[in-house]
């Protein structure tokens, strides 16, 4: 009985694990007006999903950093297989491993998506070098890169700007960056950011459910309108790299 409690307890934590991570991810696919990061999160899906649909069907996809992998829907109906590799063993993720050393022969996928990702590893020369390897002829790297933002976790590395994206890039054959929004909308997305973060636990739910929305809405309006092209101040890209 104790071994049956036991296994049944295990498959309950197991699904609560995933349920949390789907929740995550779906949070990060569709974000709400509450949420200080939307007007980066809903044009990085944009932008994905238009990217998405010039790649065929029948893909084969590795995900790195693959714990929670928000972006996988945007496949759907395209995917062959989909194996998701991080460095922590998650309930979504297939293999543990890193970014700088991919334990998967070469040539072996038409898509590798990264999102969030670069920022945290030690060596990104090499890691985007295992990303070309990987690759099939002609097979892409999706990701996205943080530029002008806060640090979010301790575990941070890097910061990235075009040229440092075209230098760990430089082997691909065809590399395009997308600043994910404009300086008018990174500056509303910063002050967003900076606001919660001041907030502390006591008053961030209270912020989220006021300002955020608002700030929010008036970034998403200066996009929209298209205020300015200057991106100096965008807080994030999002990258194609073709083999």
């Amino acid at each position: 009985m104790v071994a049956a409690n036991d296994v049944a307890n295990s498959a309950a934590a197991s699904n609560q694990e995933r349920e949390h991570l789907l929740e995550v991810a779906a949070q990060r696919l569709n974000p709400s007006l509450r949420d200080p990061n939307y007007l980066v999160l809903r044009a990085r899906r944009l932008i994905f999903e238009k990217w998405i649909q010039g790649l065929g069907s029948n893909l084969s996809i590795l995900d790195i950093g693959g714990r929670y992998q928000p972006y996988r829907p945007l496949f759907e109906g395209r995917i062959a297989r989909y194996v998701a590799v991080d460095i922590d063993a998650t309930n979504l993720v297939d293999v543990v491993g890193n970014g700088e050393a991919l334990p998967f022969v070469p040539n072996g996928f038409d898509v590798v998506i990264s999102t969030q990702v670069f920022d945290y590893i030690p060596r990104p020369h090499a890691a985007a070098a295992e990303a070309l390897s990987v690759l099939r002829p002609g097979g892409v790297l999706l990701m996205s890169v943080p530029a002008f933002a806060p640090r979010f976790r301790d575990e941070e590395l890097w910061r990235y700007l075009p040229g440092g994206i075209r230098s760990i890039l430089a082997d691909f054959s065809d590399v395009s960056i997308v600043p994910e929004i404009s300086s008018a909308g990174g500056m509303v997305r910063t002050l967003n950011v900076g606001l919660s973060s001041l907030a502390g636990n006591a008053l961030r739910p209270i912020f989220n459910w006021t300002v955020c929305p608002l700030l929010n809405l008036l970034g998403e309006l200066a996009e929209s309108a298209k205020l300015t092209r200057n991106d100096q101040f965008t807080p994030n890209y999002s990258v194609l790299a073709r083999k």
